[in-house]
C-alpha cells in the first residue's frame, strides 16, 4: 500500500490556460504590429513613389501652367471647363505644342540658352477678341495667352483650340529682338510654326503668294502666310536658319540679322523665291 503525504490533495488542480492565453495574445499582438509596419512601409514607398512622379512631371513641364475660365455661365465657357479644364486637357494641350515649338526653334546640341518661361497662364476671355489669341508678358518671365470665346463656337472646336494653343506658345517661345523685330517677321514666324505643326488653311498653291515688287524685303510683306513660305525657302536654302534667326533676335535687331542667319547675302532672295517653288510641308504631311 502506497503512503500519501498528508499535505498533497487528493485531486490535482485543472492545469491553467492563462499562460497559454497570454501567450496567444502577444504572438497575435505581435502579428498585427508586424503588418501594421509592414502595410506602413508599403504606403510610405507608395507615397514617396506618387509625389516623385508628380515632382518629375512638374520638372518636365519647365514651367508652370494656370487655366482661367473669365467666360463664366456662358455656353463658351460650359464648354471650355467640360472639355478642357475638368480633365486637365488644356494644360495637356499647352504642354504638347510648347514642346514642338521648342524642338522647331532651339537646336538641343547647341549650347545656346532657351527664352526663360517660368510661368504660362491660359485664359478664356469674357468677350470675343480679334484674333483667335493675344499673347501678352509680364514680370518674372510669365505669360498670358487670352483665347478668344469664338475659338468655342465653332464645329471645329477641337482644332480651332490646338491652333491657338499654338499661335500661342510659338508667340511665346520666339524672341522678339528685345521689342525691336519687325512685326511682320514675327507673325510671319509665328505662322511658319502653325503651318508646320499642320493648323494653318494652305494657299491655292505652293508658294502662290507672290513676293515680288518687296525687293530685298520680302519678309517684312504683311501677309503672315507668304512671310511663312519666304522663311520656308530660306530654310531649304541653309537647315538651321529658323533657329540661328530667333537666336539672333535674342538681342537688340539689327537690319543684317536676317543675312546673318541665312549665311549669304539676302539680296534678290525674294526674286529667287518667286521662281521656285518649295512647299511647305505640316507635321501631318499636308502640302502648304
Amino acid at each position: 500500500m502506497e503512503d500519501y503525504n498528508l499535505l498533497q490533495p487528493l485531486l490535482q488542480p485543472p492545469a491553467t490556460t492563462s499562460s497559454a492565453n497570454t501567450a496567444a495574445k502577444d504572438d497575435a499582438i505581435n502579428l498585427i504590429s508586424s503588418n501594421s509596419g509592414i502595410l506602413f512601409r508599403v504606403l510610405s514607398v507608395f507615397f514617396i513613389g506618387i509625389v516623385t512622379i508628380w515632382a518629375n512631371c512638374e520638372a518636365s513641364k519647365g514651367f508652370s501652367i494656370t487655366i482661367i475660365n473669365d467666360a463664366g455661365d456662358t455656353a463658351a465657357g460650359r464648354k471650355f471647363d467640360l472639355f478642357y479644364v475638368s480633365n486637365d486637357k488644356a494644360t495637356r494641350m499647352v504642354l504638347n505644342t510648347s514642346e514642338f515649338v521648342e524642338k522647331v526653334l532651339y537646336d538641343p546640341s547647341n549650347t545656346h540658352p532657351k527664352k526663360d518661361v517660368n510661368h504660362v497662364i491660359v485664359r478664356l476671355a469674357s468677350r470675343n477678341l480679334t484674333h483667335m489669341v493675344i499673347v501678352s508678358s509680364r514680370e518674372r518671365n510669365e505669360f498670358a495667352l487670352d483665347i478668344s470665346p469664338s475659338v468655342m463656337q465653332g464645329t471645329h472646336v477641337g482644332y480651332a483650340m490646338a491652333s491657338a494653343l499654338q499661335r500661342g506658345m510659338a508667340r511665346i517661345w520666339l524672341w522678339d529682338g528685345e521689342d525691336s523685330a519687325p512685326p511682320a517677321l514675327l507673325e510671319g514666324m509665328v505662322e511658319y510654326i502653325t503651318i508646320l505643326a499642320g493648323f494653318s488653311p494652305a494657299p491655292t498653291m505652293p508658294n502662290s503668294v507672290d513676293l515680288s515688287g518687296s525687293g530685298n524685303f520680302c519678309w517684312m510683306n504683311k501677309d503672315p502666310i507668304a512671310v511663312a513660305h519666304f522663311l520656308n525657302y530660306c530654310e531649304a536654302q541653309n537647315r538651321g536658319f529658323i533657329q540661328r534667326l530667333n537666336q539672333a533676335m535674342e538681342h537688340q535687331w539689327h537690319e543684317g540679322a536676317l543675312e546673318a542667319a541665312l549665311g549669304f547675302p539676302v539680296q534678290d532672295l525674294c526674286a529667287s523665291y518667286n521662281s521656285t517653288k518649295i512647299p511647305v510641308v505640316g507635321n501631318d504631311g499636308i502640302v502648304f
